[in-house]
């Protein structure tokens, strides 16, 4: 078993943004798979995204905040990478959505500089996957909650343990707890999930739709099948 601090993570997230050689994806300009099944479930069950304020946590270098604020809506992008972030920024005024779409330095882990209850929907794309430890993802979640309406959305999107690659990780190269590895080439965290974990580690919040997403990736050149996780949670109304 292998452990890493809270410190090493975000140093070894910064080397990887900026200068990315191990998780090309996350250099991609487009949004993730997982962030577009949401936008289409939020429009096939009658929301107009036009209008729409969220907010990202640990977004990365913003593929998708950008794609968010191609349709619309305003989002706030959250990532401890300040090298991340710089691109992010840069990326959104070449694609001229800066004014819809925003970026901060911000650990996730850590009390967000947002307004309480003010906005629509929230977004846990692979973000819990990175963070190293229960409490840690514990204080993300709260954050995110805190900052979501009443009736507000999170959608999130995890690597699961049915997933080929991860499997073959957490067997080899096992991380601090269950379902975790620390990866050989940039030696990062990450962790997968169960379902019932996920019902039980989200269950502050209703859970409205959970589904599986098979896909193929590919990584050290070889291809693997996945079986990621993606839901849609809902904030309840305060009694």
């Amino acid at each position: 078993m292998q452990t890493i601090t809270h410190k090493e993570q975000q140093e070894r997230w910064d080397v990887e943004h900026a200068k990315p050689q191990v998780l090309l994806q996350m250099d991609s300009e487009n949004a993730s798979s997982g962030v577009v099944k949401f936008l289409e479930w939020l429009e096939k069950n009658g929301t107009n995204l036009d209008g729409l304020h969220g907010v990202e946590m640990c977004c990365g270098k913003g593929r998708n905040i950008i794609g968010l604020a191609k349709k619309g809506i305003t989002a706030i992008g959250l990532d401890f990478s300040p090298a991340a972030i710089k691109e992010a920024m840069k990326r959104a005024k070449d694609a001229k959505v800066e004014d819809n779409a925003t970026f901060m330095v911000q650990d996730a882990t850590k009390p967000f500089a947002i307004r309480p209850n003010s906005l629509d929907f929230a977004i846990d794309c692979f973000g819990s996957t990175d963070i190293e430890s229960a409490e840690g993802r514990k204080a993300a979640l709260n954050n995110l909650i805190d900052v979501l309406k009443p009736d507000g959305y999170l959608m999130v999107y995890l690597l699961s343990t049915d997933d080929e690659f991860h499997k073959e990780m957490i067997a080899r190269h096992p991380g601090p707890d269950a379902g975790s590895f620390i990866h050989p080439v940039n030696r990062k965290y990450e962790k997968a999930f169960t379902e019932e974990e996920v019902k039980d580690f989200y269950r502050a919040l209703e859970l409205i739709t959970l589904e599986r997403t098979p896909k193929t990736a590919t990584f050290f050149g070889k291809d693997y099948k996945c079986n990621h996780i993606w839901a849609v949670f809902q904030k309840k109304q305060q009694k």
